[in-house]
């Protein structure tokens, strides 16, 4: 199986309306393929009518990030990959791609990415987790490319995701990545574009696949939730960039690729989804850091990698899994946590590694490091952005 991840790619625009205007852009799915990655175009109603290239080369993607890279407003995609550089492509309107280079001429096992804005300046840069080799930072130029890349740190960790959040509270964007067979890794950042430090997030070393961040206990500080390979994890944010305790998030045993964080029902505690190798799982907050957890529906995939967003017309948040070796699958949330049903995204089978979702037309990020900002650029931080409004931060 390969070590894949996704971490929490979501439509923060549609939050930020409340998710019940959400059908009045259209969102589609972006999936990191085996081979050649695919954007389908959503309908608008939870469907997803046809298919297309995002990235004619077959890079072998492992994962994929999507945010405003040159500020107009159409989605970009930052795609990465295995044994190819990894790739940027530029958004077209009326949905895809319409042109994609790389973005530097390193070839780093890249297992993950993620996007926000690291050095003080309006331009998206992206993080690269990458399989025993250094992780990488990349700065944005503003024009859909990269300036120059970097190492995070001295660390050479089989990492399989990242995700990135203000963990110490300052205006300076932090990283976790998930390894596999060492610790978990927080790295703080500096606000120019690097990072000051990394540090274990626990003495735990489990087989994290991927991570995403949100105020899972409601005591305003960041937690870091991770996808596991025998029970998913919970570790407890402190607010001064370290993690206090971990705990189990599901008492049953079995192989996590992928998470993602959101209200799926109508109280004010985040949850979270389990992309798996088998059944898909839905576990419900208690706003206190526990979970009650469940099978999304009876299929069994390997599933890759998760992303929630609003789909249809309901104002139900609804979820989007990269499946490995089968179609990719779409499953409609009923608003009380559970899920009303799952339909192939299309009839292919993509060999798919990870999923995000774009807003076909988003808003061009603000030119500050707000968190408004950051949403509005789809910075994985669905959680983040839900948990201010709705506690209001």
């Amino acid at each position: 199986m390969r070590t894949t991840q996704c971490f929490v790619c979501a439509i923060a625009a549609v939050v930020l309306q409340g998710g019940s205007a959400a059908h009045a852009a259209d969102i589609d799915a972006v999936f990191a393929n085996d081979g050649v990655d695919s954007v389908c175009l959503g309908d608008g109603m939870g469907g997803f009518p046809s298919c297309t290239t995002a990235n004619p080369a077959a890079d072998n993607s492992d994962a994929v990030a999507v945010g405003s890279l040159n500020g107009d407003p159409y989605p970009d995609a930052v795609f990465a990959n295995m044994s190819a550089p990894s790739v940027a492509c530029l958004g077209k309107a009326g949905g895809g791609f319409m042109s994609c280079a790389t973005v530097s001429a390193d070839v780093d096992p890249s297992t993950g990415v993620a996007l926000g804005r690291l050095d003080g300046d309006a331009h998206l840069d992206a993080v690269f987790s990458n399989f025993n080799a250094h992780n990488r930072v990349c700065l944005g130029d503003g024009a859909g490319g990269f300036s120059g890349c970097a190492d995070v740190s001295t660390d050479v960790g089989p990492a399989n995701g990242v995700a990135l959040g203000f963990v110490n509270g300052d205006a300076a964007l932090d990283a976790v990545f998930a390894n596999i067979g060492v610790r978990n890794r927080i790295c703080l950042g500096d606000g120019m574009g690097g990072f000051s430090g990394c540090a274990d997030v626990s003495a735990d070393t489990d087989n994290s696949f991927a991570v995403a961040l949100g105020d899972v206990d409601g005591d305003g500080s960041l937690d870091a939730v991770f996808a596991d390979d025998s029970r998913n994890r919970v570790c407890f944010g402190n607010g001064s960039g370290g993690f206090s305790s971990c705990a189990d998030v599901d008492a049953q045993m079995g192989v996590s690729l992928g998470v993602g964080l959101g209200f799926l029902n109508a109280d004010d505690d985040l949850d979270a989804v389990f992309a798996r190798d088998g059944t898909n799982r839905a576990c419900l907050g208690d706003g206190m850091g526990g979970f009650s957890c469940a099978d999304i529906s009876a299929d069994s995939a390997t599933h890759t990698g998760v992303a929630l967003g609003f789909l249809g017309a309901n104002g139900h948040l609804d979820a989007v899994f990269s499946v490995l070796g089968g179609p990719n699958r779409v499953c409609l949330g009923d608003g009380a946590g559970a899920f009303l049903g799952c339909a192939n995204v299309s009839g292919a089978a993509d060999d798919s590694n990870a999923v995000a979702l774009a807003i076909r037309a988003m808003p061009a990020p603000a030119p500050s490091l707000s968190m408004a900002g950051l949403l509005l650029a789809l910075l994985s931080l669905l959680a983040v952005a839900a948990a201010s409004m709705r506690r209001g931060w």
